[in-house]
């Protein structure tokens, strides 16, 4: 029940939009402004704030916990027996726009409607996550949820002009088993992720023209609400070279043939994960006391959820020294990344900025967010 609240209140405050009388205020009229899935979030089960910095890339060289959700044959990676502990790793991410709007209200003297008013035709995102598991070298076993929601408000040709309201929410728990292996010398690695989820999806659209009945659809969760569990796989391969440059090339192929999500409800919505081949590269040249890593990752190849190819498109970088301080940069869909972190091994702390493309094409609607994540663990 909670998660029904809490998607009908989001998807009200956005429909608020609709029912204000200063249409002059909304934005961008292009046939682009008809979004295709305001985002890319609600396919990815967990998105690491380290990858985010540098590109959301590292499908090469994913390492720790972000190897069960990145490549899973990184598991593998490393000596010994005993990996880490990840006890807590809250993430948040916020749009610029939707962080303007809680600065604007929380000042003195707000106008809660000029406000809301100000942040027409931007998109808006909220999303939080966080992990808890327990890693060995070949072996880990964990707990995830991921929460993002989006709304936008815009014009629509394809309905006359009139403003449309449009908000997808979408939450993923579940957990995790990784089995990973090494072999080749200790080059190519392999690795497996098996997970059970539980997923809760919201979706609505409708117009001004609608306006007087969007409280009777909000009345009815189940016409825009799904909720359903299922299971699910991902593989990943690596090959890392060792040496001075330590090039590394990785491939994974996430969600094997659709992780099929059975609704508890009949509901219109397609709960699923489609299947996405991803493939990265990276080098990694160094000295005892500093690495400087440039990589690349071309994500779902075959265009099952990304259909733009220019979006697939992910670069980064990162200058890391010993191993506790750490700077990363890059482009996630044509758009800048950058990041900080500092490594304490009991605790950590990631923070930086990275753009999402949310309409149909590259370069026709960015969406500015900032992140914060903080995990704790030993």
């Amino acid at each position: 029940m909670d998660k029904l609240i809490t998607t009908k209140h989001l998807i009200i405050g956005g429909a608020l939009c609709l029912l204000l009388p200063r249409q002059e205020l909304f934005g961008d009229t292009s046939p682009s402004a008809s979004l295709a899935n305001q985002g890319d979030d609600s396919s990815k089960v967990y998105r690491s704030a380290y990858f985010l910095g540098r590109g959301d890339t590292g499908i090469a060289i994913a390492d720790d916990e972000d190897a069960i959700f990145y490549n899973p044959a990184g598991i593998a990676l490393g000596k010994g027996i005993y990996k880490k502990t990840v006890l807590v790793s809250p993430q948040i991410h916020m749009s610029q726009a939707s962080r303007d709007i809680a600065r604007r209200l929380g000042a003195e003297n707000a106008d809660a409607v000029d406000t809301v008013l100000s942040a027409v035709g931007k998109p808006n995102h909220v999303g939080a996550s966080n992990f808890t598991g327990i890693l060995f070298r070949r072996a880990a076993l964990g707990v995830v949820t991921n929460s993002n929601a989006d709304v936008l408000a815009y014009k629509d040709p394809e309905k006359g002009g009139l403003e449309v309201i449009k908000a997808n929410v979408d939450q993923t728990t579940g957990g995790t088993f990784t089995l990973a292996e090494s072999f080749g010398k200790g080059k190519f690695f392999a690795g497996v992720t098996g997970k059970y989820l539980v997923r809760t999806k919201g979706q609505i659209e409708a117009s001004a023209a609608e306006a007087n009945t969007v409280q009777d659809k909000l009345n009815n969760t189940s016409d825009f609400v799904g909720v359903g569990r299922g299971g699910g796989a991902d593989l990943g391969l690596m090959f890392q070279s060792g040496g001075r440059m330590n090039t590394a090339f990785g491939i994974t192929i996430n969600d094997v043939g659709d992780t099929r999500i059975a609704p508890e409800e009949p509901t219109e919505l397609d709960l699923d994960l489609k299947q996405t081949i991803n493939l990265g590269v990276a080098i990694e040249p160094g000295t005892k006391t500093s690495k400087l890593r440039l990589l690349a990752d071309y994500r779902d190849a075959a265009g099952n959820v990304i259909k733009n190819p220019y979006k697939r498109v992910h670069l980064g970088t990162e200058l890391n020294v010993f191993d506790a301080v750490g700077a990363t940069g890059g482009l996630n869909q044509g758009y800048g990344t950058a990041g900080l972190y500092l490594d304490l091994y009991v605790m950590r702390f990631d923070l930086g900025f990275y753009t999402e493309e949310v309409g149909n094409r590259a370069g026709t609607r960015p969406d500015t967010r900032y992140f914060f994540q903080f995990k704790a663990g030993f």
